[in-house]
């Protein structure tokens, strides 16, 4: 049985954007789960700012956001989201609405993020990709 992993979406654009000194983490964490070692999940939040950053940066957000749907499970989001982040203690909304939609999913073993000082707040363990790539056996 995989491990069931919320990523944030600065991990998944590190990825996509082959972001210099953190690209070869993410690129391990989706190896993972092709290998189906981890379940990635990611909110629809996410998709859209992806997409958003992508055709600034140049590139075609439709097939990137195609490729995604295709490969990793995405998590929808819901009135209740924002109203339990409106009243929380988060202090960047994006990351309380990542946070309140991680908690949906069943057995969501951890957060894996760049921005661990956002998720102060979280119920769910929050590591940095590297944190998370230590807990994987080899």
């Amino acid at each position: 049985m995989s491990r069931r992993v919320w990523l944030d979406t600065n991990v998944v654009l590190d990825l996509i954007l082959e972001r210099e000194g953190f690209v070869e983490e993410a690129s391990e964490l989706f190896l993972l789960h092709e290998s189906s070692e981890i379940e990635i999940n990611i909110s629809v939040l996410s998709l859209a700012n992806i997409a958003y950053v992508v055709k600034k940066k140049g590139g075609n957000p439709f097939r990137v956001v195609a490729g995604l749907l295709k490969w990793i499970s995405v998590v929808s989001l819901e009135r209740i989201h924002f109203e339990n982040n409106v009243s929380s203690s988060f202090r960047d909304f994006e990351d309380g609405l990542q946070y309140f939609s991680a908690v949906k999913v069943v057995g969501i073993e951890a957060i894996i993020t760049r921005n661990i000082r956002d998720f102060k707040s979280s119920s769910i363990p929050v590591l940095t990709p590297a944190q998370f790539l230590l807990t994987i056996e080899r």
